[in-house]
């Protein structure tokens, strides 16, 4: 039994949720931090927040989330939630949420309709890599899960703009590609197994 477990009516319950959040951090100052929704609301949050030596030695989101969408029927339900000014949120993917918990791995339960969909989410504190494993629960059709990583590549104290200097390429390597959008970031490897 987990000692910090959360339900669905407070997960759903914004006012309750966005402030209670999670960090996990490296030996080597690396972390992941985000509200208990999977909702960013601030700059330091990440899915991966890095050192950058080869900048100014300080934490550089590189990661910002992982927007996640189920699709079944051709119906697509997005999972993820952003906050933008004026206490807009769109998608309003907390509203799937089942439950959350922290023991033994933080993790949270979805349900779309007929479909149960769990999402764990390690942080090596060894060496700064989170480790994100998705199990479908149960699911009565044929069901697809969709990613899309939020990259930032900027410094924890400044926000960036859509920009002309964004590298678009990325090499394949084995389960995935690697990338980094601007000159002198550390690479950023995103595999799937």
């Amino acid at each position: 039994m987990s000692y910090i477990n959360f339900d669905k009516s407070q997960l759903v319950n914004l006012e309750y949720s966005l402030p209670k959040e999670l960090l996990r951090t490296s030996r080597e100052g690396a972390y992941a931090s985000s509200t208990i929704v999977n909702c960013n609301t601030r700059k330091y949050h990440g899915l991966l927040v890095v050192p950058q030596p080869a900048m100014d030695n300080g934490n550089h989101v590189l990661l910002s989330g992982m927007d996640e969408t189920i699709i079944q029927h051709n119906a697509e339900f997005n999972l993820s939630i952003r906050k933008y000014q004026g206490e807009v949120f769109a998608p309003k993917g907390h509203k799937y949420f089942i439950d959350f918990t922290t023991e033994p791995i933080p993790s949270q339960t979805y349900r779309i309709g007929g479909i149960f969909f769990k999402r764990e989410q390690i942080f090596s504190h060894k060496d700064g890599r989170t480790i994100i494993k998705y199990t479908l629960l149960d699911a009565h059709s044929e069901t697809t899960l969709r990613f899309r990583p939020f990259l930032a590549f900027r410094n924890i104290h400044s926000l960036c703009k859509a920009n002309h200097d964004v590298d678009k390429s990325y090499e394949e390597i084995p389960n995935g590609i690697k990338l980094r959008m601007y000159k002198g970031y550390s690479y950023l490897h995103m595999q799937f197994s």
